[in-house]
């Protein structure tokens, strides 16, 4: 779709605004309008056109950083374009005044802007705290004989009253407002016809109508026409053939209105359970509450275009978000569906299935779904995978959207011998009525090819309770490199457990926030949550405090400090029984324990499972084969993490640890940096981490080739061991090492943090240790010490 169809009137005069700016002058646009006309499309266009005119674009988006967000995006500008980088550092020094702050970067940046004439562009405006919106006034006054333009992009909304004020001057005083509002009737047929590809006919422009003209909601409306395969193309022209809402704009308004203060939503929703037209009163009647006042929720309701108010009368601005509002009618009943087998009442369905729905809700949730569930059934956890999907369908897809978590399902539970669970998804899938004819030939064919068709669905469950499923729901989701998913699944679980009564082991729950923080590269924040787990372990349930303490060991592995890692996993012996959902984790780190402590030893693992949540595992087993000089297991690592990047062919880490231990095994810096970057993508930076420290290692010809059966000389495998010394260069981590290299390659924190996919904080910890073992107080007395260690090893 063309977002900017009808904006050309605007883009015109922002042109005028960066070619005034390439030629010296400063200004400032603020850009106002409701949600989902376009602001962000706008902001994006005269960005790249600033761009192809020579100027300098940064960009970002109202968040949370150490800097209020003009310094914040004023100082990126200035580490492009100024040379003195030790100013800069100095610049963003922990507890620097913001006000004195403000003044040098403006200083700063006027004399960059002479050089390179700039472009800041800041969307959501309307979110800035109060220390930004003053940064941004003063900011905005003293470049305003600069060359730099300040492109903002604020939504009508409740402010704090002094960002309200700082925007009211800016307007008055220093910019030129833009307002976008709906589009005009021959915009919208342009929109209509750029989004199909096909000429609209009265019907689809009359489903444009009920949108108000709004570009966002017409684009969830023709998306949700086209999947439930309402959407007819012939002879160049596209016709709608449904009169009724389809179920997935109802899931995008909600979404919608979630972006909205409570007061807000229980508006609308109450209103929308009225009718076309209701009063404040009518609707706090609707709540329940006769004399609740809601007229500021009725203030807000208008000043950002969800309503119009015509006297005490209220109506939909956009008639879908009021249809979508309205109870549903007429719905045929869900389709019955067979319960799982019985186990003890340990309340994990209810919470998992809530925690499934939330997900679910997401346009693309069906097929985040799919591909966690598929990776968990390849990985020999059919069981559990076949359960969730179970609960997962009872929560009413769409059609479309059951058929495709189920075909995406499918060749997991194949791969894992579950062939009578895949049977019995696809024959009950074919059940629906309402199955389109392309879904149902895929479906037929899925079942065609599918064995012993006729088999049990289940394979005795004898795992379906030893951990509650939403726990394997967020491994899944984790494994496949859903992070948000499985951060919503676990605030999902917690809330509806309160909401509920029902009990959650907080041990079980902290300690798989903990894996899902360790995963992203937040260490410090992984340890203070595993250490939460502990804490709160319950004394009469000791195992749920397993995957916490085998974090808690991979973290002081990671450190080289492996008397804490014993002391975890002595932790884990000493609360007796592990469930078989710990098992090859716990091998795993008791694996890489004893090798880091200088026992290696052939390490063998046949669980699937190891290497689809460990994507690095593969290339750890291979070097460690390496290092032993055997070749057939070596290579049978490596062929295990190509098999399960194959078999999820949509899960980026997957691919990485392929790509790692292949780098490994044939000593390839390229396909290192190769498994880093894909890493990166994954959002995985403590793995990329480690594929660049292969990829270092390599280059500085440090791997150890494949000779047969015959064992490296023990000096050229550097041990993690106890024998490590406390002070001097050889007491240095692997960590800390490539902490050195980047800094004495003269980054800052924040750059080497970047980098090497580290927290700043986390590289602030290894430089203060580095500090301590090497008895040094400054950089210059580190890059010295470095020289002189280099000269003496080489």
């Amino acid at each position: 779709m063309n977002a900017l169809v009808g904006r050309d009137h605007i883009l015109s005069s922002l042109a005028g605004q960066l070619e005034a700016t390439r030629h010296g002058a400063g200004g400032c646009v603020v850009v106002d309008g409701p949600f989902g006309v376009g602001k962000t499309h706008v902001l994006k266009a005269a960005g790249i056109e600033g761009a192809e005119r020579g100027l300098t674009v940064v960009a970002g988006r109202t968040s949370i950083t150490d800097q209020p967000i003009p310094i914040h995006l004023l100082i990126s500008f200035l580490r492009h374009a100024t040379a003195d980088r030790a100013d800069l550092d100095d610049l963003v020094r922990p507890g620097r005044n913001p006000f004195w702050l403000m003044d040098r970067v403006g200083e700063l940046a006027a004399v960059a802007a002479r050089r390179h004439p700039l472009v800041v562009v800041l969307d959501d405006a309307q979110r800035i705290d109060d220390v930004s919106a003053l940064a941004l006034r003063a900011l905005v006054q003293s470049l305003a004989s600069s060359p730099v333009l300040w492109l903002l992009a604020r939504r009508p909304a409740r402010t704090e009253p002094l960002t309200q004020s700082v925007f009211e001057w800016l307007i008055d005083n220093a910019a030129t407002r833009v307002t976008l509002g709906p589009l005009e009737d021959e915009a919208v047929a342009d929109l209509c016809a750029s989004f199909l590809g096909a000429r609209p006919d009265a019907s689809v422009l009359g489903w444009a109508a009920r949108c108000g003209g709004n570009p966002r909601l017409m684009e969830n409306v023709f998306s949700a026409l086209i999947k439930a395969g309402q959407m007819i193309i012939t002879d160049g022209a596209a016709s709608v053939v449904a009169e009724r809402l389809p179920d997935g704009v109802r899931t995008m308004v909600h979404d919608l209105l979630d972006g909205f203060s409570p007061a807000v939503r229980q508006l609308l929703v109450a209103g929308g359970r009225i009718g076309a037209a209701f009063t404040a009163e009518e609707a706090a009647a609707e709540l329940g509450d006769p004399s609740l006042d809601l007229s500021s929720a009725v203030d807000e309701a208008v000043r950002v275009g969800l309503v119009r108010r015509d006297g005490a009368a209220l109506t939909f601005h956009h008639e879908v978000i009021g249809e979508a509002l309205r109870p549903a009618v007429s719905s045929p009943a869900p389709l019955p569906r067979p319960s799982p087998p019985t186990t003890a009442a340990c309340g994990c369905a209810d919470l998992t299935t809530e925690a499934i729905s939330l997900v679910a809700r997401d346009e693309d949730g069906p097929r985040a779904l799919a591909r966690a569930l598929r990776l968990l059934a390849g990985a020999g956890r059919g069981a559990q995978a076949h359960r969730l999907a179970d609960l997962a369908l009872r929560t009413g897809f769409e059609a479309a959207a059951e058929a495709r978590l189920v075909l995406d399902l499918v060749p997991g539970l194949r791969d894992a011998d579950g062939h009578g669970m895949a049977a019995t998804l696809l024959t009950r899938t074919l059940a629906r009525p309402d199955i389109c004819e392309l879904d149902r030939a895929k479906l037929n064919r899925a079942l065609a090819e599918t064995p012993h068709a006729g088999r049990a669905s289940w394979d005795g469950g004898r795992h379906s309770c030893e951990r509650p499923l939403w726990t394997w729901l967020v491994r899944a989701l984790v494994a496949a490199d859903q992070f948000e998913e499985a951060t919503a699944v676990l605030d999902a679980v917690r809330r509806e457990a309160n909401e509920r009564g029902t009990t959650v082991s907080a041990a079980l729950w902290h300690g798989h926030r903990a894996d899902l923080l360790l995963a992203l590269g937040q260490l410090d924040e992984a340890r203070t949550a595993a250490g939460a787990a502990v804490r709160l372990a319950d004394r009469s349930a000791p195992a749920d405090s397993v995957p916490a303490r085998l974090v808690l060991a991979g973290l002081s592995l990671h450190d080289g400090d492996l008397v804490s890692a014993g002391d975890q996993l002595r932790g884990v012996e000493q609360g007796g029984g592990v469930a078989t959902a710990d098992r090859a984790r716990l091998d795993w780190t008791l694996a890489r324990f004893h090798a880091a402590g200088g026992r290696p030893s052939t390490m063998v693992f046949d669980d699937p499972l190891l290497f689809t949540e460990t994507p690095t595992a593969a290339a750890a087993l291979v070097r460690q084969a390496k290092e032993l000089g055997l070749r057939t297991e070596a290579q049978a690592a490596a062929d295990v993490a190509a098999q399960v990047a194959r078999r999820n062919p949509a899960v980026q880490s997957l691919a990485a640890g392929a790509a790692h231990a292949d780098g490994v095994l044939r000593d390839d810096p390229a396909a290192l940096h190769r498994a880093a970057d894909l890493y990166r993508l994954a959002g995985r930076p403590l793995a990329a981490g480690a594929g660049l420290d292969d990829a270092a290692r390599v280059a500085r010809g440090g791997g150890v080739r494949l000779l047969g059966t015959k064992r490296p000389d023990a000096h050229s495998v550097r041990r993690l061991g106890p024998e490590r010394p406390k002070s001097g260069w050889e007491s240095l981590t692997t960590a800390e090492l490539r902490v050195v290299r980047a800094i004495v390659d003269g980054r800052t924190n924040r750059e080497a943090a970047s980098m090497l996919f580290l927290s700043p904080h986390t590289v602030d910890t290894h430089l203060r240790r580095v500090f301590s073992k090497l008895a040094i107080k400054s950089r210059v007395e580190l890059t010295k010490s470095f020289i002189a260690y280099e000269a003496r090893v080489s």
